[in-house]
């Protein structure tokens, strides 16, 4: 088990659920309550999934922008073959390819 990234997964976590908390307190003048039957925490948890789903499919589509510019850039200067082969290799990790 890779008890670094657990640690660091487990802070940035906590860290995020009470930025959120005061978020939510600013916006709404009080901590989220279940028993508040003014909302439905299914469909709100949903239209949260479903922006979490944007963001996610904005930072992919970002990413591509943004390797295809630097393989652009590589392929059109005087770079050193074998370094331009292993950065046009990271820039496809990077991808998921």
């Amino acid at each position: 088990m890779n008890e670094d990234h657990l640690g660091y997964t487990i802070k940035k976590f906590e860290r995020v659920a009470k930025d959120q908390e005061k978020k939510g307190i600013k916006k709404y003048g009080k901590p989220l309550d279940p028993k508040d039957l003014k909302y439905d925490w299914i469909d709100m948890a949903l239209e949260e999934q479903v922006d979490g789903t944007k963001y996610l499919i904005a930072e992919l589509e970002k990413r591509k922008f943004i390797v295809d510019k630097i393989k652009k850039l590589l392929n059109a200067g005087n770079i050193d073959e074998d370094l331009c082969q292993e950065i046009n290799f990271w820039l496809d990790v990077l991808k998921g390819k």
